[in-house]
């Protein structure tokens, strides 16, 4: 402990000439004060901000020495138990029963669909149509790119829109809009967290 004080001391120029002739000298002949003495001076660059971008850590000697002193632990075999070649009734059963779980699974499975399409058109049935997003477009005119319709067909569509009917698609609009950027954020940090 008297050594590290002392190799402190010797960075911080506290010592005189005799003492640390003689403490280079310990340095020179301890492996253990070399560490000590670079460990000091990586803390001393580290606090004065002076550190290298790339820093070199000979870690494998360091890891040899750990496995070395590691014990060696031998699991024991396990025993491998034949089955006796006069019975056959366990590995029938064990047939019939794996494939009736496999049964059972894809029944359950399958019900479970048919309740979720008739619940799904029970759901159709009571509410009423109405798309997220209607086709015709709010102002202007518009036109698919594969079929040509005469504008003056999609001007009287476009009139026969009472401005309710105006209102209520843009309020269809925004809130498909406000959904979608929703998704995204939503997306962006699950991204995030899996980064």
């Amino acid at each position: 402990m008297a050594n590290n004080e002392q190799l402190s001391a010797l960075m911080d120029g506290e010592l005189d000439s005799r003492s640390r002739a003689a403490l280079l000298d310990s340095v020179e002949n301890d492996t253990e004060l070399q560490d000590t003495w670079s460990r000091y001076h990586l803390i001393g660059d580290t606090m004065r901000g002076d550190l290298p971008d790339t820093m070199q850590f000979d870690l494998c000697d360091r890891i040899a020495l750990a496995l070395e002193d590691e014990p060696t632990v031998l699991a024991p075999q396990p025993e491998v138990v034949e089955p006796s070649r006069d019975s056959n009734v366990v590995p029938f059963i064990r047939r019939v029963g794996q494939q009736f779980g496999q049964y059972a699974i894809a029944a359950s499975v399958a019900v479970a669909v048919i309740f979720g399409v008739q619940q799904y058109q029970q759901q159709d049935a009571v509410a009423p149509v109405s798309p997220v997003l209607n086709t015709i477009p709010v102002a202007g005119s518009a036109s698919p790119v594969s079929v040509h319709y005469p504008k003056d067909d999609s001007r009287a569509r476009q009139q026969a829109l009472s401005d309710q009917q105006m209102n209520e698609q843009r309020e269809r609009i925004t809130a498909f809009l406000r959904d979608h950027q929703l998704q995204q954020r939503l997306h962006q940090a699950q991204q995030q967290v899996q980064e």
